[in-house]
């Protein structure tokens, strides 16, 4: 479902509108419905309202993090369910995982005993307009260095973009090539079933330096025109790819 992140495609609204349908199709059906929003205090605008507004019937289990706003790699997020699913979730988790960290947890809980809530909300703010520079910065890039060979849509939150490639069957092919230039990006087959080919990549906005952005951008620009010059073995003649 998507919650205004680093989307490919929008076929259909998913507003607010359209969470209340999801929201009664899962009551007509007998189901849970898992709410994983990672990326809900990284929203350059106003977020979607959460499944739990519509929740008249304890079937909403939602999933935070901290790693995205606090400190990345923090790997402590938090759950909001009824009561009785929590504590099968608690019993699951402590199977399968033992115990989380300790340390991170009490980092966490020392953090908002120190600011409080509205103090995190100022602070997720901050953190939000950084990755908003960052974002408006790398798509001013792509406008300017790869209108021609792709297209994506600017992300309303998070820290990812999805773009697809034109002329490209599988990004893949040249990950290697573009490492060798000095710019990394995930494949986007790497978020599929099976092994397939994807036209697909994402980008990651969220450390690089606003100045060397541009020149990510640049690399992984003549990467692809690389890649699609090394797939034609003979050109007609007079035809020329930038």
């Amino acid at each position: 479902i998507d919650s205004k992140k680093e989307a490919v495609v929008s076929t259909q609204s998913t507003g607010d509108a359209h969470r209340r349908e999801i929201y009664d199709l899962v009551c007509e059906h007998d189901m849970l419905l898992i709410e994983d929003d990672p990326y809900y205090f990284l929203n350059y605008g106003d977020p979607l309202k959460s499944f739990l507004h519509y929740d008249s019937e304890g079937r909403v289990i939602r999933l935070d993090s901290l790693s995205k706003v606090l400190c990345p790699g923090f790997r402590v997020g938090f759950c909001t369910a009824p009561p009785e699913l929590v504590t099968y979730m608690e019993r699951h988790y402590s199977v399968a995982m033992l115990h989380s960290c300790n340390l991170s947890q009490r980092v966490a809980a020392s953090f908002f005993e120190s600011i409080g809530v509205e103090g995190f909300l100022e602070h997720t703010k901050q953190v939000t307009q950084y990755y908003k520079s960052q974002r408006d910065t790398i798509i001013s890039a792509l406008d300017k260095h790869m209108s021609d060979l792709g297209t994506w849509i600017v992300p309303e939150a998070g820290m990812f973009i999805w773009l697809k490639l034109n002329d490209v069957e599988d990004t893949s092919a040249f990950a290697k090539l573009a490492m060798d230039n000095g710019v990394a990006f995930v494949p986007g087959n790497s978020f599929a079933k099976g092994d397939v080919d994807s036209p697909f990549l994402r980008l990651a906005f969220s450390t690089v330096p606003q100045e060397r952005l541009e020149e990510a951008v640049i690399r992984l620009s003549a990467s692809i025109r690389q890649h699609i010059r090394d797939k034609i073995p003979e050109r007609k003649a007079g035809s020329v790819l930038p």
